[in-house]
């Protein structure tokens, strides 16, 4: 019951904010239309989960039709994902719900016999509690609260536990696609344009193109003719069943045994069981496992996992860096020579716990995206994204130092922890402007043709960042508990020592020379 290729269970908005009731067919044919605006039922924390599922499946039907273009039409998405399943007639990988648990359902392996249904001891009775662990440990949203669900509430929640959930105790194994149990699947890719479609469609088209890449790279984990949709198989959670080779470089995954029924008033709800090792066995790998979203450490041999920064500007100007690998996805194609934009996102889960889900999107101009995938000019990028970090951290020792003598009393022997502390939360402030603004800055300087060019537009951010920071300072000065008779000299040591420090040899003196003064009195 519940078959997504023809019944309408997935609902999209578009442009005018009407919202449609689509078949999966009718989504794909919706998004290379471009005509999807939103998913309204889909949570931020899915978004990859959906995107990834999406793309692959896409990349796997077309493939096995021989088909180089997404189609246009419903109708044709319907027949080629018919094709990756024909040994399954009447649709039951297809189906939320399949009675006979040695058929496979949408997201849900078959067993091997139909006495397997006593392991599946624990009753789900909502969508958010059967998703990863963002909702179950009541991160951004509570467990078990969706309990007027929508349909594709329950479609989106397995997407999202079968495909990135990470290790959750005994009987409870995550994915291949992350390093470790503790790790994460993060995403990184180029695309035209953050909307959906245009972003489904690039992936899928780039996937395609870097097929034999994967191949190639990964043998014999992946192999050409490999499993592709894992919850085709028959899986009872042991041990013997577990996969170590042989992988289609597009494989979706599935990490837990779950079935989907109907209570009496026909009401979803899922039941699942625990396993004795995990689905693919991938531990030696390290998350290496051709993910095509997926950043790998060369040194370490390990993929990316978030820290709980996130995608604040120094951690991803360093995953851009040429300290990663790059995900083949953030390779521009061909045809892709003008403007992208950098799509990132993730989920930082953490020792029983999550620590945020992040997403940043960054436009990128040509010059940046040319660096990128093909190795022209990313070292240069690189080295002027280390030396425009090393100039905030001196910038901010000399804010924090002067916010703290000033929330000492002007007493510059007395500055303590606690004071510190106190400085930190308008260092962070100053922070989230540099934040803002970093990759844009960054681009003005790398696309700059000559040296002195070059050196104006670093000296002109670097005003820049001083200004805000003296700013900054006053702020401080104006909210910061000080004793009224201790306020003037606080201030004025405060602002000495800034401004000492920031004209002195250990600052920023270029700054500050009439040489670098004429010149840019000159242009």
């Amino acid at each position: 019951m519940h078959n997504i290729l023809t019944a309408e269970l997935i609902h999209f908005k578009t442009d005018d904010n009407s919202v449609v009731e689509a078949s999966l067919p009718d989504v794909y044919a919706a998004l290379v239309r471009d005509e999807i605006a939103s998913f309204p039922v889909l949570r931020p924390h899915q978004r990859h989960a959906w995107h990834a599922f999406l793309v692959q499946l896409g990349a796997i039907a077309m493939h096995k039709a021989g088909i180089g273009e997404p189609p246009e039409d419903a109708c044709e998405w319907r027949r080629i994902i018919r094709a990756v399943t024909q040994d399954f007639p009447d649709d039951e990988p297809w189906h939320l719900v399949v009675d006979d648990i040695t058929k496979p359902a949408f997201m849900q392996p078959p067993a091997s016999s139909e006495d397997k249904t006593t392991d599946y001891k624990n009753t789900v009775a909502t969508p958010d509690e059967l998703d990863m662990l963002v909702t179950s440990k009541n991160h951004d949203l509570k467990a078990s609260v969706a309990s007027s669900a929508s349909i594709d509430d329950w479609i989106f929640a397995l997407v999202s536990l079968q495909t990135t959930e990470g290790f959750l105790g005994a009987g409870n194994y995550g994915v291949s696609r992350m390093n470790g149990g503790l790790g994460c699947r993060p995403a990184f890719s180029l695309a035209p344009s953050a909307r959906h479609g245009i972003h489904a469609r690039r992936d899928i088209l780039a996937l395609l193109k870097h097929r034999n890449r994967l191949l190639d790279d990964h043998d014999p984990f992946l192999a050409d003719a490999g499993t592709d949709l894992l919850w085709l198989k028959k899986w009872d959670g042991t041990r013997a069943e577990t996969i170590i080779t042989g992988l289609d470089p597009y494989y979706i995954e599935i990490c837990r045994r779950i079935r989907l029924m109907f209570t009496v008033d026909k009401q979803l709800f899922a039941i699942r069981a625990t396993s004795k090792a995990a689905r693919i066995n991938s531990r030696s790998l390290k998350g290496i496992t051709g993910d095509p979203w997926t950043p790998i450490n060369p040194k370490e041999s390990k993929s990316l996992t978030l820290s709980a920064a996130g995608f604040r500007y120094r951690r991803t100007a360093e995953y851009l860096s040429t300290e990663w690998n790059q995900p083949v996805l953030f390779e521009p194609l061909d045809s892709e020579k003008g403007t992208m934009t950098l799509i990132a996102r993730g989920m930082v889960r953490g020792q029983g716990k999550t620590e945020g889900y992040h997403e940043r999107t960054v436009e990128l101009r040509p010059k940046a995206v040319g660096a990128f995938g093909r190795g022209r000019g990313l070292d240069e990028l690189g080295e002027i994204s280390r030396e425009r970090i090393e100039d905030i951290r001196l910038l901010h020792r000399i804010l924090r130092h002067a916010i703290a003598v000033f929330a000492a009393g002007g007493d510059t022997e007395g500055v303590s922890d606690e004071h510190r502390d106190r400085a930190n939360v308008w260092v962070d402030m100053h922070d989230d402007i540099v934040d803002r603004g970093f990759f844009g800055d960054l681009q003005d300087e790398f696309e700059s043709d000559d040296a002195a060019r070059r050196r104006q537009v670093r000296n002109e951010w670097r005003r820049g960042l001083v200004d805000e920071a003296r700013t900054i300072l006053q702020q401080a000065e104006d909210t910061l508990p000080c004793p009224a008779i201790q306020r003037y000299r606080a201030r004025v040591r405060a602002e000495s020592i800034f401004e000492a420090r920031i004209k002195g040899n250990n600052g920023f003196p270029e700054l500050y020379t009439s040489e670098e003064n004429d010149d840019d009195r000159g242009n």
